[in-house]
């Protein structure tokens, strides 16, 4: 009895899943940096910049060196398959879910025999709020996650099968985890170390397919470098436009590292009663096995790192996410109190749990399919200068403070803003003062902006 109903606790994870996700999946409205990313994804699609050279909007970042472009081309792939349409982007991410779920199921059997209990693992992490977010958002860290997920199980099956093209591969697709977010995905470089302290039967083996990674990845990188002119222009461009003035500070700073605490715990927080209440009802103290401080250790090293930057924000801890839930699964799983219950009407419960779930999913998802989820009235603002000005660009006073609405206006409409006074339309404020030689020529329900226009004598 107890396989049946971690079987439907299996079908429970994914009905969790439906109910987080479906409900935005055909709506307008993210955060504005997962608009930027599909806006960047899209033009390559369409052919507005390259591979090595993506592009946003015609006045910012025409040359796009602020990531590496490996999570654009594949993006813009789902844009070939499914046309330029506002659900392309979370179906984008919500694709990269169901391959990091595939991954962590995927490790997980390969450290404990009750491969039947996957669900816990993936149960926490799918609750994890950072999680949801940036999949819900379209963030860079959902892909990130998802291919460092894949680097780390190819790295266990080299490894622990002793099958060590696998380890090979990890190298390729470490190349690849690169290439999405740059040098915040070298923290699996640390599992081979870990394990070779923490398994010394292993050892020999994580020395093998470590050196094997490594190798296969100079050799992937080295020969771009070489013979790839427009990847050794780009990597350049990244070096010195975006990483370097980042790791010095001479970007953007935000958060510090008791915001970053105090996220983490937040993130950490659903675990953590867990464990103290199946503690607390179990009647006996929790060994803390090899396994969960091998991916405690791995967790750490992915998430301590931000703290020394002067950019911290939330989602940059997003892809270690998954090893603290790993590390906090296998600590939970090693009791037989809860998994071990025998009762049937569990069992029928749970059914109905899932069918409701995924009911009230796809429902929310038809119900809030024709609303955008955030900025709705600038979206339709954007969509209404669209519709009555197609293929104008706008000015507006200073880009840096509309951001939100750049993103906007290059995602669902093409608009591209500009603070260059050449152009012919003015977007300001409904404070603002106006010179005498714009006439006003649209207006927006609920959306604290006018547009005008040069007149005919200027």
């Amino acid at each position: 009895m107890s396989h049946v109903i971690n079987y439907r606790l299996n079908q429970f994870s994914w009905a969790i899943a439906a109910v987080l996700f479906l409900p935005l999946l055909f709506t307008k409205g993210m955060f504005f940096d997962g608009l930027t990313y599909a806006s960047i994804a899209r033009n390559l699609n369409e052919g507005m910049g390259s591979f090595w050279m993506p592009s946003y909007t015609p006045y910012i970042h025409p040359e796009f060196y602020e990531h590496p472009p490996f999570s654009f081309a594949l993006h813009s792939i789902f844009f070939r398959l499914f046309g330029d349409q506002p659900w392309v982007d979370r179906i984008y991410a919500y694709t990269m879910y169901g391959l990091s779920v595939l991954m962590i199921r995927r490790i997980w059997a390969l450290f404990t025999p009750s491969v039947h209990r996957a669900w816990i693992p993936q149960l926490l992490w799918t609750l994890t709020p950072t999680v949801i977010w940036s999949h819900q958002n379209n963030l860079l860290e959902a892909p990130l996650s998802a291919a460092i997920l894949c680097v780390v199980w190819l790295l266990f099956e080299g490894t622990l099968k002793r099958n060590y093209i696998w380890s090979v591969v990890g190298g390729l697709v470490f190349f690849v985890a690169l290439g999405i977010k740059g040098p915040v995905a070298l923290f699996p470089l640390m599992t081979l170390p870990i394990m070779a302290v923490l398994y010394p039967e292993h050892r020999k083996a994580a020395l093998t397919s470590m050196v094997l990674m490594v190798f296969s990845f100079s050799l992937l990188f080295s020969y771009f470098y070489t013979y790839e002119i427009n990847f050794s222009t780009f990597f350049n461009g990244y070096l010195n436009k975006q990483l370097f003035p980042t790791l010095l500070g001479n970007r953007e700073q935000s958060g510090n590292a008791l915001s970053s605490l105090i996220e983490i715990a937040k993130q950490l927080a659903l675990p953590l009663i867990v464990f103290v209440i199946l503690r607390i009802r179990s009647g006996h103290a929790y060994a803390l096995r090899r396994e969960s401080m091998f991916f405690f250790a791995l967790a750490i090293c992915g998430t301590l790192p931000f703290f020394f930057m002067d950019r911290q924000h939330h989602y940059y801890f997003m892809p270690s996410m998954v090893y603290w839930m790993l590390g906090f699964a296998m600590l939970l799983e090693q009791s037989p109190y809860p998994w071990s219950i025998q009762r049937k009407k569990w069992v029928t419960v749970l059914s109905l749990s899932n069918l409701g779930l995924w009911v009230i999913g796809i429902g929310l998802s038809i119900y809030f399919s024709k609303s955008p989820s955030r900025d709705k009235h600038m979206i339709r603002a954007v969509e209404q200068i669209a519709l009555n000005y197609p293929s104008e660009h706008v000015r507006i006073e200073t880009i840096a403070d509309y951001w939100d609405l750049c993103a906007v206006g290059a995602r669902y409409g093409k608009v591209y803003f500009t603070e260059n006074t050449d152009v012919e339309l003015y977007l300001v404020s409904e404070t603002a003062v106006v010179p005498s030689h714009y006439v006003l020529v649209d207006t927006f329900k609920k959306f604290p902006m006018l547009l005008y226009k040069k007149t005919a004598l200027e």
